[in-house]
């Protein structure tokens, strides 16, 4: 008796029609359910990198106010980075091997 309910319900041309309609639509469709959830970690992912980003950016906004207003910010730059030295000095270079 149940089951015969049950069928009667899912041979109903309109829960049928409903039912390929979702089907079609979770499988099938060209954004279908995967591939909307890879979509959304790509994009959780790119979310990230722009963070990753957005403070490299706010770094070297920093470090660049220190190099054009500061002389000895300038001056500590370009002998950390550039090795650069002042005409009566000289500069030893020392490197680990780990």
């Amino acid at each position: 008796m149940v089951l015969r309910k049950i069928f009667r319900i899912l041979t109903n041309r309109y829960v049928l029609a409903t039912l390929v309609f979702l089907a079609v639509i979770i499988f099938f469709d060209q954004f279908n359910l995967s591939q909307q959830i890879a979509l959304h970690r790509e994009k959780k992912a790119q979310e990230i990198e722009i963070q990753h980003l957005q403070t490299e950016i706010a770094l070297y906004k920093d470090s660049l106010k220190m190099v054009t207003e500061d002389p000895e910010g300038m001056e500590r730059i370009a002998r950390e980075k550039y090795f650069m030295k002042r005409d009566n000095e000289v500069v030893y270079k020392i490197v680990n091997k780990e």
